[in-house]
């Protein structure tokens, strides 16, 4: 599932979790789980953080492609791919 969003959020970047629930037909919840733990390892941005974010404020989300590029090369060199 979370690289179900990370595909999305790359062709679509800026979306909240509702409209990316939505597009991929998705629970919410399920959303907002995959979102969270994506942030922890720092390969999605939200906009406003989270931390300075207010309750109701709609966050929007990215995708850090510059963390998600270097751990797919991560990847690939420990499968033996590159």
């Amino acid at each position: 599932m979370q690289a179900t969003i990370i595909g999305h959020l790359r062709k679509n970047p800026g979306l909240t979790r509702a409209e990316i629930g939505e597009a991929l037909e998705i629970p919410k919840m399920t959303v907002a789980n995959g979102l969270e733990k994506l942030m922890e390892v720092g390969l999605i941005i939200a906009d406003p953080p989270r931390d300075v974010a207010v309750r109701g404020q709609r966050v929007r989300y990215t995708v850090d492609d510059a963390r998600v590029t270097e751990m797919v090369m991560r990847l690939e060199q420990v499968l033996g791919e590159s």
